[in-house]
């Protein structure tokens, strides 16, 4: 299996970005990125392409006043007044698309667009097949009260929102969802890079290169054929199925990570494993020495610092694996990965 590392949720100038597609492909090569997501608002034209080595996977964004939800492969035409989740999920489900809800508890901030805010509202609705659990835009705007506050964080250390980790309603959110069924968890940039002019100098706010080197993921594909169509099937797929992870690249790059089952068979992220007996044998590799966690069902349930765990467990649930490092004396968080179900 391969390893491909790439950054969701990308707005370009043919939406509300401030970048063309082809500039935002040539940062995400500088960034090490292999492939990158574009969602720009209500896009029909949805073809996939390499650029400069970087597969652009080529979707959109629906919805507008909350209930935003990213689709792939969905050249899906609604009403620009349309917010019903169930009417987005279906109509991307229905064509054979790949379905994400965006920022599903986002909060907002009352000095960023006048606290504007688009989570998601029903939670009745299935057949999604993802959830953003760590959206950056959303988390960074969240954590602002005041203008002062955003100030000193931009000014400062403008990763500093991320090192608390992923969004804590999303993540219990994900885990009551895996429950009951498959939905993959995933990171976006919500990369938009807005323009201000401050005394007659130009910048962007939480630009392309600082978003694209902070949170990424990682998905496990077969080899690619060189094909952008085929290549982004094959990396789509592999998100549909949960065979990905994602992580705070800032602190490290988690390219090398695994995460098995061993059962009456071998299975790794996003597979159904059943026991061998009344056991299966659980195998975590750590990129780098840190602390371990495996939870079940949303609870912990096996822990270790180092760089491998490896356990029996007996109990059938949905596995998934955290991992923090150690940085300046503090545990920070790093890994998260989709589970294996054990049956």
């Amino acid at each position: 299996m391969k390893v491909l590392r790439g950054n969701l949720h990308i707005h370009s100038d043919q939406s509300d970005g401030t970048l063309p597609v082809p500039e935002i492909a040539g940062i995400a090569q500088r960034c090490g990125l292999d492939f990158i997501g574009i969602n720009d608002h209500y896009a029909v034209r949805q073809d996939h392409q390499y650029i400069g080595g970087v597969l652009v996977l080529m979707g959109t964004e629906l919805n507008r006043r909350h209930s935003h939800y990213l689709a792939y492969n969905a050249p899906v035409q609604l009403p620009p007044d349309q917010q019903d989740g169930a009417v987005v999920v279906k109509a991307v489900r229905d064509c054979g698309g790949v379905g994400i809800i965006a920022h599903p508890f986002e909060k907002g901030s009352p000095v960023i667009s006048r606290g504007r805010h688009y989570p998601w509202k029903n939670w009745a609705v299935r057949g999604f097949d993802g959830i953003e659990v760590w959206n950056l835009t959303s988390q960074w705007r969240d954590a602002v009260a005041g203008y002062v506050q955003a100030l000193l964080m931009w000014l400062c250390n403008k990763y500093m929102p991320f090192y608390s980790g992923p969004c804590p309603e999303a993540l219990a959110k994900w885990d009551e969802l895996c429950q009951t069924g498959h939905v993959t968890g995933v990171a976006g940039s919500d990369l938009h890079a807005p323009q201000r002019r401050v005394l007659g100098i130009t910048f962007r706010i939480l630009d392309y290169p600082l978003l694209m080197s902070a949170v990424n993921n990682y998905v496990l594909v077969q080899e690619l054929q060189g094909d952008a169509r085929a290549d982004a099937c094959a990396v789509l797929g592999a998100f549909k199925r949960g065979r990905c992870w994602f992580a705070f690249d800032k602190l490290a790059p988690a390219r090398e990570f695994s995460f098995v089952a061993l059962g009456r068979e071998e299975g790794t992220l996003g597979d159904v494993v059943q026991r061998r007996g009344s056991r299966v044998r659980l195998k975590v590799a750590s990129p780098l020495p840190g602390r371990i966690s495996v939870l079940r069902n949303g609870l912990p349930a096996l822990a270790k610092e180092g760089q491998r765990l490896e356990a029996n467990v007996a109990e059938p649930g949905v596995y998934r694996v955290e991992i923090k490092l150690r940085r300046r004396g503090r545990w920070l968080p790093w890994l998260y990965s989709n589970p294996l179900y054990v049956k």
